[in-house]
């Protein structure tokens, strides 16, 4: 019974602390941090201020916790996509890719705190933006190693490849956020999973390359994202 006691007010504390921060990234997102005060939030939260501290100290803490679970969440989608050894390297790559932008796309709010309204803000952030492109590109570079270690991809330097990819990635996304990009979302995914395909040599059918970006875009990967 304990336990149970427990659980229930651990779950509780969970669900107030994402509703906190999931106030702070639509208010961050509408107002920019710098113009956003605690108050702000814990209005949005439809919270007290006082509850507000019982989580968080700052808000500069809470923008800090917004990139920790934007990035966490990205990389396990894309990572829980390319798991089937049965899949096609072509379907692999797709797959992970589609599920990265699509956890972006998805977390807008998120997103756009992230990638847009945070820049220049201060040293603190521009690493933490900087942290978010390494551990995407280091999670990129392992599945280029592995592309180019199974002969099945033509991949000159893997390094610079990544860095290439990650860059092209994020780029398409913020475009997209900012609403700056008009082209479909499945179209965007397509193009941008087709050009670093043959830019590696690997081969794929269109309507493979379609029918993956459906399955993600469909899926129950959606119930991760809100």
């Amino acid at each position: 019974m304990k336990d149970t006691c427990t659980n229930k007010l651990e779950n509780k504390k969970l669900l107030k602390k994402k509703a906190i921060l999931d106030a702070a990234a639509k208010v961050f997102a509408e107002k920019g941090y710098l113009d956003t005060s605690i108050k702000n939030i814990t209005d949005e939260a439809s919270i007290s201020v006082g509850s507000f501290y019982s989580y968080f100290t700052t808000k500069e803490e809470v923008l800090e916790q917004i990139y920790i679970e934007i990035l966490d969440m990205t990389l396990k989608l894309a990572s829980d996509a390319s798991m089937n050894p049965d899949d096609s390297n072509a379907k692999k790559f797709t797959l992970s890719m589609t599920s990265a932008v699509w956890t972006y796309v998805k977390n807008k709010e998120l997103s756009k705190v992230l990638l847009v309204k945070s820049m220049g803000i201060n040293e603190l952030f521009e690493k933490k933006r900087w942290e978010v492109l390494d551990k995407t590109n280091a999670f990129l570079r392992k599945i280029l190693l592995h592309l180019k270690e199974c002969d099945s991809a033509n991949i000159q330097d893997v390094d610079v490849t990544s860095v290439l990819l990650t860059q092209s990635i994020f780029g398409v996304i913020t475009y997209w956020i900012d609403e700056k990009l008009t082209s479909d979302l499945k179209d965007t995914i397509f193009t941008l999973c087709t050009y670093h395909l043959r830019a590696m040599n690997i081969d794929f059918k269109d309507e493979e390359i379609t029918q993956c970006i459906n399955e993600v875009l469909t899926s129950d990967y959606e119930k991760f994202l809100k």
